[in-house]
């Protein structure tokens, strides 16, 4: 497959490569976010700053359980990134299993 991009910059093309992977990753980022935390749906109006960090915080523990756990099952279904969170807000033991698991 071919794609042809356009640029207001001269560059080579792992260069150009790399921008967009770079990019991508800052977008699925946001989308999970925006999918998962419903970010764009809260207005935080007192510490939106420290509200952000929480959501960070948050989205990125259901990232690494599920980078932990891609092929095993959750009690209530596969172990994917909505699954984890819906589990969480139902399941105090399963929120501090999140806590305690050591990712490295």
């Amino acid at each position: 497959m071919t794609s042809y991009l356009i640029a207001n910059f001269r560059t080579t093309a792992e260069d150009f490569y790399n921008k967009i992977i770079s990019h991508w990753r800052v977008e699925t980022y946001h989308y999970h976010l925006d999918m998962l935390m419903e970010e764009d749906e809260h207005i935080a109006y007192k510490e939106p700053f420290s509200i952000a960090i929480l959501r960070s915080f948050a989205l990125n523990l259901f990232q690494l359980f599920h980078n932990a756990h891609k092929d095993k099952k959750l009690p209530t279904g596969k172990a994917t990134m909505a699954e984890i969170k819906r589990t969480c807000k139902y399941d105090d033991y399963f929120t501090a299993q999140l806590f305690e698991q050591e990712y490295v």
